[in-house]
């Protein structure tokens, strides 16, 4: 039997707090490995909650990778090795196509709100919309970014280790800059190829590492002369993988094996996770400073947005200030103001909220039309709760081609995901559809 202790004073949702005591509970040992929950009927029960509420507690453990589902068994423990790595203070670091990933709609837009905090900028304190910023970006905008990170991602971070950029790709140029070309790099496969031409434009060699159901492949990645592995443990794309939590311990025990090893964690949609609360990032994880987090609001607000970010480890700092002290930030002070305004204020919240409404409702009438077409009849689907799209695999002898026709025919945006590996399948019967 497994007791939690319930608050219905404070305001955090009951499945929350169902969720951190089993979570610790794993993590400590207390909970062992292949032990099986009760079912979510007898937990329930004994617990004094709706069934729907141990239901949602589950399922953001099984999204995180703490338990697992097995086909009329229930729910058992996954083996977890937490382990506890030495952390530097901030006194002490001191000594694809992108046209292809999925965008969020420009429909939904609070062009209002935008417009009018961008005249009060402009009326006001116009010095300073033209004084030069640092290199790192205006200052009001990235404590806006480590105030909202810190809220919403559990990432603590100063607004000093915090740069603006315009675009991933600007991220990617500075990347270069951090690392010479000595490092080799892994990257996901399938995944992104736009990561892979614009590392190789700088002359950065890279690893292309699969990607299995529960993050990549850490095997092959030891097999490999890797120093830095850029991923997406959030939310893979294309395949919607979460990595699970022991894979994450795995992740930070490489890094931290060796000083020249860093993990890149691209975060790029994390805002859009549809069913529970989002997944924790790997740098919040990390105790080390071996996590570099990325992220983008041409993602989460709208493409024309040139406005992406990084946050680095706080040893990084004087090495960041030696190279970079001839840089200029790419982006407009006035985005930049305005942008911080935005977030300060609660509008980009308000908005990410709107937007996760609606995409939910996208995605619902999605998987109620796939009932009505047979071509769908005995698929598997996988990823449909974060992101702005699913993993279909289908039981056909059809070739991907021809399955793309069929979702034309149904008005059903897709593409294979074949055209995301570095070294192309023939047939996968494997398609993304978008919502």
């Amino acid at each position: 039997m497994i007791t939690c202790v319930i608050d219905r004073k404070i305001k955090r949702p009951v499945y929350i707090q169902i969720y951190d005591q089993l979570k610790n509970a794993i993590e400590s040992g207390e909970l062992a490995a292949n032990a099986k929950l009760p079912s979510k009927r007898s937990f329930a029960e004994q617990n004094g909650v709706s069934v729907i509420t141990v239901e949602n507690a589950y399922g953001q453990l099984l999204a995180e990778g703490y338990i697992r589902s097995e086909v009329k068994k229930g729910y058992f423990v996954e083996k977890v090795e937490k382990r506890n790595f030495s952390s530097k203070s901030m006194v002490e670091a001191e000594h694809p196509l992108e046209e292809a990933v999925p965008k969020p709609s420009n429909i939904n837009f609070p062009f209002a709100t935008w417009a009018r905090i961008l005249r009060d900028e402009l009326s006001n304190d116009q010095d300073r919309l033209l004084t030069k910023p640092p290199f790192e970006g205006v200052y009001k905008l990235r404590l806006a970014i480590s105030n909202y990170l810190r809220e919403y991602r559990n990432i603590t971070a100063y607004p000093e280790q915090i740069i603006i950029g315009a675009g991933t790709e600007y991220l990617y140029m500075l990347i270069r800059v951090l690392f010479d070309r000595d490092y080799v790099f892994g990257l996901e496969d399938p995944g992104y190829s736009r990561i892979a031409d614009i590392y190789s434009q700088y002359h950065i060699r890279c690893e292309h590492i699969p990607v299995l159901d529960d993050g990549i492949d850490m095997d092959y990645l030891r097999s490999k002369e890797i120093d830095v592995v850029h991923i997406s443990p959030s939310h893979h794309f294309p395949t919607g993988v979460v990595t699970s939590i022991g894979k994450r311990y795995e992740l930070l025990k490489w890094a931290a094996e060796d000083k020249e090893r860093f993990i890149i964690e691209d975060d790029y949609d994390s805002e859009f996770r549809l069913a529970g609360k989002p997944v924790p990032s790997l740098y919040s994880t990390d105790n080390s400073g071996k996590v570099i987090y990325m992220n983008t609001f041409s993602k989460s607000l709208a493409s024309t947005i040139r406005i992406s970010y990084m946050v680095l480890p706080a040893s990084f700092l004087n090495m960041v200030r030696d190279k970079m002290e001839l840089f200029t930030c790419p982006v407009s002070t006035f985005e930049q103001y305005t942008l911080a305004r935005f977030i300060s204020e609660g509008h980009f919240e308000k908005y990410i909220n709107r937007m996760r409404r609606s995409y939910k409702k996208k995605k619902d009438e999605l998987m109620e039309r796939m009932h009505e077409y047979s071509i769908f009849n005995d698929c598997i689907v996988s990823g449909e709760n974060s992101g702005l799209h699913c993993v279909v695999k289908f039981n056909t002898e059809l070739s991907d081609d021809e399955l793309l026709d069929e979702m034309r025919k149904l008005d059903i945006e897709s593409r294979k995901i074949s055209d995301y590996y570095f070294e192309k399948p023939k047939d996968t019967h494997v398609l993304i559809l978008y919502y």
